[in-house]
């Protein structure tokens, strides 16, 4: 009788697979990513029209990687490993120098580009007094922390392009410049996309310049510092010697009403998100579609503002209430009806 050959490794194999997969199987199901900071995929409807189409399987896969038993664990090793091997990106996040992290940006979509230009050029023929400003990503203003070779893009020619595309449409926000002629090197967050709250008010004070009004002087608000965050940089790159940022945010010093796509808030930012992994998602309680913000005491001339931003102008948009009674923001991501309705 012949006798059967065992593999211990085979049998290793298995036993691993197997183990994962009943683990799988009893994993509570995560809506959300508190460590990646985004929504998981939960489930893949089964259809034999997706199935034959080959989306079925792709979506199941989506749900299998993200429901995978200790995922936060393997990603941290993963960072981990990446680190050991002196790689100096991951996960399309930078490592720069002094702790400093950046989003990869080595190509744009020239055609995508042209078409938001004609989109704007549109809105301004059919509005008038229309500034509009571009702003730069972080390491624009930190090449020096760059590591050798990144093959970043230069950000500013574009900018510039852009301003010449739309000089005959629209006043000119120059924020690039804005943020050149400042010395400091703390002007974004080391571990987020988005710029500090001493930046906004930065840019808010320039703005009302541009536009003739009279900016709240930095003294009647009040400086806002909440430690240990973690932004959007690190949530995709998991680097395992971070060290958080300060978020930082200056609070108004009246009370403000606010309603995000209809529905009544408390105040212009989410006080128990300030306790979370996502802290900047306080402000504007996300990137609602419309948000529409206002104070008690009103002043007699009902004058409004339009803002028409992405997240950057959360943490900036609720300055303008010391100069317009409401301000209604518009995030283009979540509003429904588009840029041409307005």
């Amino acid at each position: 009788m012949k006798k059967r050959k065992i593999y211990p490794t085979a049998l290793l194999l298995f036993g691993f697979v197997a183990v994962v997969t009943l683990s799988d199987l009893v994993n509570p199901v995560r809506a959300f990513s508190e460590m990646e900071n985004r929504e998981l995929k939960t489930t893949s409807q089964f259809t034999i029209s997706r199935l034959f189409k080959g989306d079925f399987q792709s979506q199941y896969e989506k749900v299998v990687a993200d429901q995978f038993v200790g995922r936060d664990e393997w990603i941290t090793l993963k960072s981990m490993t990446e680190s050991a091997l002196l790689k100096t990106e991951n996960n399309g996040v930078i490592y720069g120098k002094n702790g400093a992290l950046f989003g990869k940006m080595t190509s744009y979509n020239q055609e995508q580009l042209t078409k938001n230009i004609s989109f704007l050029q549109q809105f301004a023929e059919k509005h008038d007094n229309v500034t509009f400003g571009v702003i730069p990503s972080g390491y624009t203003y930190s090449t020096d922390q760059l590591p050798a070779g990144s093959g970043q893009i230069n950000q500013l020619p574009i900018i510039a392009d852009i301003e010449e595309s739309l000089k005959d449409s629209v006043q000119w926000f120059d924020v690039a410049g804005l943020l050149a002629a400042q010395e400091s090197e703390s002007l974004y967050y080391n571990t987020d996309h988005h710029w500090r709250g001493t930046t906004a008010y930065l840019a808010y004070t320039a703005l009302c310049e541009q536009l003739g009004l009279e900016p709240v002087a930095e003294e009647e608000l009040t400086l806002r510092e909440v430690e240990d965050f973690y932004g959007s940089y690190f949530s995709k790159c998991k680097k395992a010697d971070t060290k958080p940022d300060t978020l930082t945010f200056y609070d108004l010093p009246f009370e403000v009403k606010a309603t995000v796509d209809g529905v009544e808030k408390d105040g212009w930012y989410d006080a128990a998100q300030l306790e979370k992994r996502d802290k900047y998602g306080a402000f504007l309680y996300g990137n609602g579609g419309l948000t529409v913000l206002s104070k008690e005491e009103q002043k007699e001339d009902g004058s409004k503002l339009l803002l028409i931003k992405d997240s950057f102008s959360n943490a900036l948009a609720p300055m303008f209430l010391n100069n317009f009674d409401e301000v209604y923001i518009i995030d283009l991501r979540s509003y429904p009806m588009g840029l041409t309705k307005l």
